[in-house]
C-alpha cells in the first residue's frame, strides 16, 4: 500500500462509493460493536496489519480440508487447539462439524488489541502502544505502515493515547456468541514458536501459518519442535496451507505424534509446502514432558 490511507464507506456520497469501491473500507468501528455482521466483521479484519502479518480470514476456507482431520480420528473428547486462527471463522466451520469434544481453544499471537475513541475517531493499538489504525468518519489511516502518514497522524494519535484504553479480541462476532453459550470453546494468545501451557492438546491446528512465505526452514522447524513438544502423546497435527498461486490450491496434511517426530496419517492430493520438514523434524533435543 503506497500511502496507507482509504476512505471509509459510509461518509461519502453513494455515487462516489460505487465508482470509487476499491478505495472504500467497511467503518471499523465494527470490531468493538458484538453485534456486527459476520461479514462486514471479516471485511474490516482484511485492513488489520499487525505483528508483521495481515489478517487474511473466510468462512468456508477449510471446509474441503477438514474431512482430512473429521475422517481420520475419532474426535469424540478431544481437547483441540487452533493456531494461527485469526478471526476464528474458519475454527467455527471445524466446530460445528465436531463430534462432543471436550475442549477447543481458538489461538492467535495478536488476538486481544487496546482501543480508544475520541469524539471523532477510533484508535487501534498493539500490545507495545504502537499505533495499528485510525479511523474517523470519512478517513481510514495505518500510521505504522508509512513514515509520511505516521508524521501526519502522530498529534492525533498522541491524543488517541490518552484516551481511556478497552480491550477487544480479534474475533468474528459468531465465535464470541458461541463462547458465551459453549463454556467448551474460549481462547488464548500464543505463539506457534513456544509449547502450549498447560493440559496437552489431543488436536493442533494450524492454519496457514507456518508457510515459507513468513519463515525460513530454521524457524519453522523450531515451530514444528514446539506444536511436537506441545501434543499429547499419539495427538495429531493438522496442517492447512492457503497460498495466492491460483495453480496451487489448497493443500492439507494430517500427521500423528510419535516419539521420533511426525508420521504422515493423511494428505490431500497437493501435499502441504513443508511436509519435507513435518517429515524430517528432529525431536531428539526436546526435553520430555510428563503429565497429561
Amino acid at each position: 500500500m503506497l500511502l496507507p490511507i482509504r476512505l471509509v464507506r459510509g461518509g461519502w456520497p453513494r455515487w462516489l462509493e460505487r465508482r470509487a469501491h476499491r478505495f472504500f473500507y467497511t467503518d471499523p468501528a465494527v470490531l468493538v460493536d458484538d453485534d456486527a455482521s459476520p461479514e462486514d466483521y471479516r471485511s474490516v479484519m482484511l485492513g488489520i496489519h499487525i505483528g508483521g502479518t495481515i489478517k487474511i480470514t473466510a468462512a468456508g476456507r477449510h471446509l474441503d480440508i477438514d474431512p482430512l482431520l473429521l475422517d481420520n480420528v475419532d474426535l469424540a473428547g478431544a481437547r483441540i487447539v487452533d493456531i494461527g486462527a485469526s478471526d476464528g471463522s474458519t475454527s467455527m466451520d471445524l466446530i460445528d462439524a465436531l463430534p462432543e469434544f471436550a475442549s477447543y481453544t481458538i489461538s492467535d499471537l495478536y488476538i486481544e488489541v487496546p482501543w480508544a475513541r475520541t469524539a471523532k475517531h477510533l484508535f487501534l493499538f498493539d500490545k507495545h502502544q504502537t499505533s495499528i489504525l485510525v479511523a474517523g468518519r470519512r478517513f481510514l489511516a495505518w500510521p505504522e505502515l508509512s513514515r509520511t502518514v505516521a508524521a501526519l497522524y502522530a498529534p492525533l494519535v498522541r491524543r488517541g493515547r490518552k484516551q481511556p484504553q478497552q480491550l477487544t479480541t480479534l474475533l468474528n462476532p459468531q465465535v464470541r456468541a458461541r463462547m458465551r453459550t459453549d463454556p467448551r470453546v474460549t481462547y488464548r494468545e500464543h505463539d506457534v514458536f513456544e509449547t502450549w501451557a498447560g493440559e496437552r492438546p489431543d488436536v493442533i491446528k494450524v492454519g496457514n501459518l507456518l508457510r515459507r512465505f513468513y519463515f525460513d526452514d530454521a524457524d519453522l522447524s523450531r515451530a514444528l519442535r514446539a506444536v511436537h513438544a506441545s501434543l499429547a502423546d499419539d495427538g495429531h497435527f493438522f496442517i492447512v496451507d492457503h497460498t495466492r498461486d491460483p495453480g496451487r490450491p489448497p493443500a492439507g496434511g494430517l500427521y500423528r505424534r510419535t516419539p521420533a517426530g511426525f508420521a504422515r496419517v493423511a494428505t490431500t492430493p497437493t501435499q502441504p509446502e513443508i511436509e519435507d520438514l513435518i517429515l524430517a523434524v528432529d525431536v531428539s533435543e526436546l526435553t520430555p514432558r510428563t503429565g497429561t
